[in-house]
């Protein structure tokens, strides 16, 4: 009979340990499966919105409205990158030399130089000469030297160049056609809606935003853990899920 209760007991206990181990590491666990995957669902948000601050770059501030249109946009699309040569010595920075400056330089020189090639006469005499001070202004100051011939060679520049999109905004890592999906959540889509406000100044301001549910890619994990987080959002008033804006993502 003393077996028996002894046994009874170390059962007891075994199944007391097991209980408040599980009570201990089954929060932990739940936390842990969750940052994985609120990890990848912040990535393909951080991608999405990517998309959009390009798409909005070059549509007049608006964002895209659907993934169809913002996946094609992407894949199609190029991007301005600004190639860079020289820097700005202290001594042309003293003298009040400006990037901008000089490109206007720059500017009025080579449209001095491209007139005068189309007129005739003194009209085009002036501009040559006109294109001459200031292509020696621009050697005065170091940003130009002239070869034997005459070319230029530049120690200071500023091109812009166009790369293409995909390749710039995710180097490869991305594929696009999943950028619409959700994951971990067995093919749901993210939801993203678009809206247009209009100031008492008569300015106009885009927005986008697009959602994520906890429901939608927690699934398979401890149910009890689910409705705690879902019961603290309520509480707190806030979105049952990620979500990611024009501005910011709620994880921020």
């Amino acid at each position: 009979m003393k077996k028996v209760i002894n046994t009874l007991l170390i059962l007891c206990i075994a199944g007391l340990a097991y209980v408040y181990y599980g009570s201990i590491m089954g929060p932990i666990k739940f936390q842990k499966d969750k940052s994985i995957r609120d990890n990848a669902v912040i990535e393909r948000l951080v991608a999405i919105k990517d998309a959009q601050n390009e798409y909005n770059k070059q549509h007049g501030g608006e964002f895209c409205s659907d993934f169809d249109s913002l996946i094609a946009f992407v894949k199609t699309g190029e991007l301005p990158i600004v190639r860079k040569l020289g820097n700005l010595t202290d001594d042309q920075l003293e003298a009040n030399w400006t990037e901008n400056k000089i490109l206007k330089l720059y500017e009025d020189a080579n449209i001095a130089e491209e007139l005068s090639k189309t007129l005739t006469g003194s009209k085009a005499a002036q501009k040559a000469k006109l294109a001459k001070e200031l292509w020696d202004s621009a050697a005065a100051a170091g940003f130009v030297t002239y070869n034997e011939d005459g070319s230029k060679n530049f120690s200071f520049s500023r091109d812009t160049v166009w790369v293409n999109m995909y390749d710039s905004l995710y180097h490869g890592k991305l594929n696009l056609d999943s950028m619409s999906f959700i994951p971990f959540s067995n093919g749901e889509k993210f939801e993203l809606t678009t809206s247009t406000d209009t100031s008492k100044s008569g300015l106009v301001q885009y927005s986008f935003m697009v959602k994520a549910p906890f429901e939608s890619y927690l699934g398979g994990l401890d149910k009890q853990e689910i409705i705690n987080l879902l019961e603290d959002c309520d509480d707190r008033g806030r979105f049952r899920g990620l979500t990611v804006d024009n501005n910011s993502g709620n994880w921020e």
